[in-house]
């Protein structure tokens, strides 16, 4: 699945990668819609990439097409497109031949809905993760249900749905089971939200040692349940050598309309992991934190 290149007569592994910061347009028709998604994977097949990364519950751009929805009925309405979501993904993966992390998108099962991510292989396999950790919003005013379990992915590949990455147990799960570049698409209001995240995302970086594909969505639709929305897009290598001294490998401007594609040397990544200056990835050992005897002293803040 991808490039292998030969440096004085090596074979080098190199997938290059893109991802997506889409920032809502205006919209008249679902046809501007599509024509908007189309436009990140045209230019990131152009660019050359084998792997495109679409922020989280992008279709929020429809809610545009309909003004009279309230806030809390949002997921009611965006549930319709999830068929076409998906065949869309799965069509434009098979034509252009990329993997299509695509995002996530509000999708009804057994009467429940649930925030879910489908990651489209140019063999034409869908694959599926859903968000398992949900925030207030989702689960108070919309009544999405989490999800449950991780999947892994070929290619080395594993997806954290935005929240989700703030919890360390489910990458890391993800990464002993061979997962090498961390998809996480993600949609955050404020620049708080954005940070959470984006912070997140560095610190799995580092503690597994893989890459990592933040994307997110920006822009607003001037009411709930998109105000307005914060954020960049960006490719994380861990923090060591070889890679920059910032350990972000590409960027995109802060809440535009862009897309940036950067091309990941696994060979470089197993070098940070075996000769680094730290070896967090090789040093992993959950014996080790063994919690001792709660002390029976107080600190001079504790009440008695």
């Amino acid at each position: 699945m991808w490039t292998c290149r030969s440096i004085a007569g090596v074979a080098v592994v190199t997938i290059r990668a893109a991802v997506a910061n889409w920032k809502i347009q205006p919209l008249r028709s679902d046809a501007a819609f599509w024509s908007h998604a189309q436009k990140f994977l045209i230019e990131a097949d152009d660019r050359n990439a084998q792997l495109v990364v679409l922020p989280e519950l992008f279709s929020l751009e429809l809610l545009q097409l309909a003004s009279k929805v309230k806030a809390e009925d949002a997921p009611k309405y965006l549930i319709q497109y999830a068929d076409a979501i998906e065949d869309w993904l799965s069509r434009m993966s098979q034509n252009s031949g990329m993997v299509i992390v695509g995002g996530s998108h509000l999708r009804e099962i057994d009467g429940e809905i649930l925030n879910i991510c489908a990651i489209a292989y140019p063999d034409g396999t869908l694959y599926f993760q859903q968000k398992n950790k949900l925030t207030v919003y989702e689960r108070s005013d919309w009544g999405v249900v989490g999800g449950q379990g991780i999947q892994p992915l070929p290619g080395n590949l594993g997806v954290s749905v935005c929240y989700d990455s703030e919890f360390p147990e489910g990458p890391r799960k993800l990464a002993e089971d061979g997962m090498l570049i961390h998809a996480v698409p993600a949609w955050t209001e404020t620049r708080r939200g954005f940070q959470r995240v984006r912070w997140s995302c560095l610190a799995r970086a580092v503690e597994n040692q893989v890459f990592v594909l933040h994307a997110s969505l920006v822009g607003d639709i001037g009411r709930e349940p998109v105000p307005e929305s914060y954020g960049s897009s960006a490719i994380i290598a861990p923090s060591m050598a070889p890679f920059p001294m910032e350990a972000v490998l590409a960027e995109t401007p802060l809440n535009e309309d862009a897309l940036v594609v950067e091309n990941l040397d696994i060979d470089a990544l197993f070098a940070s992991r075996n000769e680094g200056e730290v070896t967090n990835w090789k040093d992993r050992d959950p014996a080790c934190w063994i919690l001792g005897e709660r002390p029976r002293g107080r600190a001079p803040w504790q009440s008695a």
